[in-house]
């Protein structure tokens, strides 16, 4: 007669398994999208400290540089309004209704 096997050498799980979580590709889409937007913002600021500071408009007239700043805000929000815009898209994709 065979020795029984060690508590450790069974192939039985001791620990059940959980599902497989059935939202995780809309969870990676939305991070992606997220992480977009973050990118896109974070980009566009730099861009635009970059020629802020180059071309030499922060010493510039004052006029000048509140024309910047406008131009600078509004371009932050366009893409802020297009990148959420894909965000919500991810995010409300599975919902009926």
């Amino acid at each position: 007669m065979a020795a029984p096997c060690p508590r450790w050498a069974t192939t039985e799980r001791l620990v059940p398994v959980p599902p497989v979580d059935p939202r995780a590709p809309q969870r990676a889409a939305l991070r992606r999208a997220v992480l977009s937007l973050v990118a896109g913002v974070v980009l566009l600021d730099a861009i635009a400290m970059s020629v802020f500071y180059l071309a030499g408009i922060a010493h510039g007239p004052e006029r000048v540089r509140w024309l910047f700043v406008i131009a600078w805000s509004i371009a932050t929000a366009i893409v802020v309004m297009v990148l959420l815009r894909n965000v919500r898209r991810v995010r409300f994709q599975n919902r009926r209704g």
